[in-house]
């Protein structure tokens, strides 16, 4: 798994311009003869395994990203190049093109964004990112420096991590597509919501309600009548940093004037207003 890896950053870093021109060759294939499907979601909050799902059980073409704004491209491609990474992730060259291939298309299309509890997304977004930050917190054959890990964690969750999801749907869903998520009050019982304009059709689903509603909600987003189902892909469980990741999420813990800033968020009274109280043991720092 650690070669996998190994490898993979190996040709993002030094090959990235021939993936990136491989993919623009693939790109002129792009017919768009039915309406695409776009999940269109911040990380870590289970997209992979919604895609996998979307491209096994409809015919459409289905495309996988984190950012279609061109400030947002931009902007996580320098986040990115500027890091211990040095390279652009697939996702943002796929983006990049996808974004100029929509340019010149008029028809209607489907987008799905999930999302999940903040704190959680966070601290896996940061493992499935350790590449950032590899000259600080990696050891030999990538093993995690645990405790520079913590640290840094901590120094990092001292800011809202709500701020950032909220920038994210004024920037990657709102301005582009015309959306706005707060518009309608979100059913937290039945865990998505369908909004609908005149070119896009938007599908939001909590990552915790996957399980027992993403093929009711496919089906009616989509107006389909076959099941559809999903299989977990991508986990942190399963990654090499999977020992780490468990140790570091069990200790980590959010001090006062944070977590208020977290629950008292839009972000989180529009989505999670439930789950305060278990979100506050979770996470919580204990006196």
């Amino acid at each position: 798994m650690v070669l996998k890896y190994k490898f993979r950053r190996f040709v993002a870093r030094y090959f990235g311009g021939l993936v990136e021109l491989y993919f623009r060759l693939y790109s002129s294939c792009w017919k768009f003869s039915s309406c695409p499907i776009i999940v269109l979601t911040p990380g870590k909050v289970a997209s992979s395994s919604v895609y996998s799902a979307l491209k096994y059980y409809t015919n459409a073409p289905v495309f996988h990203i984190h950012r279609i704004s061109q400030e947002g491209i931009e902007s996580s491609s320098r986040e990115h190049l500027d890091s211990d990474r040095k390279s652009r992730p697939l996702h943002l060259i796929i983006s990049k093109i996808l974004r100029n291939k929509l340019a010149n298309y008029q028809g209607k299309i489907y987008v799905i964004t999930i999302i999940r509890e903040p704190i959680s997304r966070f601290i896996s977004s940061f493992f499935q990112n350790t590449e950032f930050y590899k000259n600080e917190i990696e050891m030999y054959n990538l093993q995690i420096d645990e405790q520079k890990t913590l640290e840094l964690l901590r120094l990092q969750l001292k800011n809202d991590p709500t701020i950032e999801l909220e920038e994210w749907f004024d920037n990657e869903i709102k301005n582009p597509f015309g959306i706005d998520v707060y518009k309608n009050i979100f059913d937290c019982n039945k865990g998505y919501q369908i909004i609908n304009n005149n070119r896009c059709h938007h599908l939001l689903i909590r990552m915790e309600n996957l399980n027992h509603c993403f093929s009711s909600a496919i089906q009616e987003f989509l107006n389909i009548d076959k099941s559809v189902n999903i299989k977990n892909v991508n986990i942190g469980e399963n990654k090499y940093y999977a020992n780490s990741y468990n140790r570091i999420k069990s200790e980590i813990r959010l001090e006062l004037e944070v977590m208020e800033k977290v629950v008292s968020s839009r972000y989180f009274q529009h989505f999670y207003p439930e789950q305060e109280e278990i979100v506050r043991d979770k996470w919580l720092v204990k006196n």
